[in-house]
């Protein structure tokens, strides 16, 4: 509609009325069902949230966020990319966390669940690439972790909350809702094949990944764990680590720091 004309006449001039409605009317079917083919892709990527929020809550969220975020981008798969974003920082966003304080951070699980997803395909490391390492570059050797890994840090527990959601059916509801207590909780996000998995980790499996991630080798990684560990201890724990990294697919290749070009 034009600037100005808030009844909306100009529209009889563009859109015809049709079975007893007006062109206002018209216009106002196709943008609630903009509204709601938003409201679904949203309730799709972060199932266990609109769950805890309720019907009520959950669309009054989604109403708020579009009005605070609306979308930039063409693709839906990139709606609720602020949507982390509009738990923690907007103030008014307290009448939802009232009844489900953890929702910020379940919503950055679920999110990093949909990027997971999405992220470009990896090769995965294998034992075997493992073993054809040289000796002599054990000590310089660096990983390189899937694309779709994430390592979150949250102060609920809220894999919990999603585990349960993952195992109940469409039509469950929750009332009342899931109750957590607060606690520093970390959590691993990747894909395996065609699945996405998340992990509560320790601290220093935490440490450990984001090192990784930062290109650091692995050595290094497990000398900063001497301190606060025996010498044998760290490297029981840091070939325990590698073991399970492998297993999961989370990393996708190996190479020395020294080396011209990355190899596997």
């Amino acid at each position: 509609m034009a600037k100005g004309d808030a009844e909306g006449t100009g529209l009889a001039a563009l859109v015809r009325s049709d079975r007893g409605l007006s062109p206002v009317a018209r216009v106002a079917v196709y943008a609630n069902a903009y509204f709601a083919r938003i409201h679904d892709c949203l309730r799709e990527d972060f199932g266990a949230l609109a769950r805890a929020l309720g019907p009520a809550a959950y669309h009054d969220l989604v109403k708020t966020y579009l009005m605070t975020y609306p979308p930039t981008r063409p693709s839906l798969r990139h709606a609720g990319a602020q949507l982390v974003t509009h738990l923690s920082m907007e103030p008014f966003v307290s009448i939802f966390l009232r009844r489900c304080p953890y929702a910020a951070d379940l919503a950055r699980l679920e999110w990093a669940l949909t990027e997971a997803f999405y992220a470009p395909d990896s090769p995965v490391l294998s034992r075997e690439d493992l073993a054809a390492v040289a000796p002599e570059d054990w000590g310089a050797l660096r990983f390189e972790a899937s694309a779709s890994l994430q390592v979150l840090s949250c102060a609920w527990p809220v894999h919990e909350v999603r585990e349960r959601f993952d195992r109940e059916d469409g039509a469950s509801t929750w009332d009342p809702v899931p109750v957590l207590d607060a606690e520093s909780t970390h959590l691993r996000v990747w894909r395996q094949g065609e699945r996405v998995r998340y992990r509560a980790i320790s601290a220093l499996e935490r440490e450990a990944l984001r090192a990784v991630q930062a290109g650091e080798p692995f050595a290094a990684v497990c000398d900063r764990w001497v301190a606060d560990l025996a010498t044998a201890d760290a490297a029981s724990r840091a070939a325990a680590l590698l073991a399970a990294w492998l297993t999961d697919g989370v990393l996708a290749s190996c190479f020395p720091c020294n080396a011209g070009h990355r190899r596997s």
